[in-house]
């Protein structure tokens, strides 16, 4: 009777171990679900054309072509 009581005090412990690991774990889980959210507006965010556009234009001094600097290519 004495080895079943600490048996059960034994994986009663364990148990609740085991359950404040699987709640950090799904904390952390969530946290990197958050954070990938975040990274992905920033992401659409840098990579948008109007900055990329505005990028070219400042610091590469692009610009769009002259009607007249345009070439139409036909294929054969």
């Amino acid at each position: 009777m004495l080895v079943s009581a600490v048996s059960v005090a034994l994986v009663s412990h364990l148990c609740r171990q085991q359950y404040a690991e699987l709640m950090a774990l799904q904390r952390e889980a969530s946290q990197m679900d958050e954070d990938y959210g975040k990274y992905l507006l920033e992401q659409s965010a840098w990579g948008s054309l109007q900055r990329i556009e505005t990028k070219a234009v400042q610091e590469l001094k692009m610009r769009s072509p002259r009607p007249d600097e345009i070439l139409m290519v036909k294929p054969d």
